[in-house]
């Protein structure tokens, strides 16, 4: 726990209270009988930071070697870590941490961001103390799950402890020349390599955490996190450049920036609802014109196959009217009557008719 407590006093006394932070280490199975007896209140130090006797608010089970095992029943793990330890820590000007409702919106705040953080599926046990001096810290236990496809299609359910935490860390920084502080290029395809070392890792994470202070609890005035300070063997990396920078800008005006993103995301909200209502609307009437264009065009088709039967019929017709009338003048010439010069002429007539037609 000291470990925590040093990194979590690097805060400027001007944000204080203004900021959130958020701490992961990863522990051994010694580690979590330790945690598991600290959340019991069956060890000296939980004794005696206690100066009420109000009882945790608790997510999963304060059983964590048992919620653990439920937790990982059937999955198969990268590694020997038991678990993660995160240690959320909410900000203190911000948010009552003697309410209840409070409270429990931060236990459950805790999750749902360490979740969505790491994949979806991650959390099996979160731990509120209301006993302690402090009460907006929330003690989270996880281990990241997600499905894992086989070349020949098999999923199979896995566990990682840093798998979420380095593509996010990937995703937002990149690595650079130690003289020059530019980006190193990736010399087959020109683009720069991404970092995924334990220092971008943990920005990453305070990043995540206060966006989703910013966005998803609505804390409009939450500050975000001070970059701490670098070793020698870091100085140059971007980390660097923007520590003045936070100093200088973030203290006078992440305030406004956030209310003004908030607006512009409000507004960007709405109009992606009015867009999506138009684009149904459209799609609506797309819908109909198939429909119509559809119908029509069975109807065309119906006509088209009934005016060639109807002209099949007529060719049948005609066809059976020159038979006839052939036989009609063989029959006559046959008896030896002969064909008058009349009645053989409306006959050649009505034959050049069958013709022409």
């Amino acid at each position: 726990m000291r470990h925590y407590l040093r990194i979590m006093g690097n805060v400027n006394n001007d944000n204080l209270g203004m900021v959130g932070a958020v701490r992961q280490q990863a522990l051994k199975f010694s580690d979590l009988a330790r945690a598991e007896k600290h959340g019991k209140r069956e060890d000296e130090s939980s004794q005696r930071r206690r100066v009420r006797d109000d009882g945790p608010l608790i997510y999963g089970s304060i059983d964590l070697a048992a919620a653990r095992a439920r937790h990982m029943d059937g999955v198969k793990q990268s590694g020997r870590t038991a678990c993660i330890h995160a240690l959320v820590q909410f900000p203190t000007g911000l948010i009552d941490g003697t309410d209840p409702d409070q409270q429990l919106k931060m236990l459950h705040h805790t999750v749902r961001f360490l979740n969505k953080f790491h994949g979806g599926d991650a959390v099996f046990a979160a731990r509120l103390d209301r006993d302690e001096k402090g009460r907006h810290t929330v003690d989270a236990f996880l281990l990241p799950k997600y499905d894992y496809r086989y070349k020949d299609g098999r999923i199979v359910k896995k566990a990682s402890v840093s798998k979420f935490s380095k593509e996010h860390a990937r995703a937002m920084y990149h690595k650079t020349d130690k003289k020059t502080g530019k980006p190193i290029l990736d010399p087959r395809t020109g683009k720069p390599i991404p970092r995924d070392d334990t220092r971008a890792q943990g920005s990453a994470l305070q990043s995540a955490f206060f966006e989703y202070l910013r966005d998803e609890m609505g804390l409009d005035r939450v500050m975000p996190p001070q970059r701490k300070k670098f070793t020698v063997m870091d100085r140059l990396e971007p980390e660097e450049y923007g520590l003045l920078k936070d100093r200088q800008r973030f203290r006078e005006l992440a305030q406004n920036f956030s209310k003004a993103d908030k607006i512009a995301r409000t507004r960007n909200k709405r109009c992606a609802e009015e867009n999506s209502h138009e684009a149904k609307s459209l799609e609506l009437k797309n819908a109909a014109l198939s429909a119509e264009r559809k119908h029509f065009t069975e109807e065309r088709l119906a006509f088209e196959k009934f005016a060639a039967q109807r002209l099949a019929t007529m060719e049948e017709r005609e066809a059976n009217l020159r038979r006839s009338a052939k036989t009609v003048r063989n029959a006559i010439i046959s008896s030896g009557l002969g064909v008058s010069r009349s009645l053989n002429k409306i006959l050649d007539q009505a034959f050049e008719s069958q013709d022409v037609r």
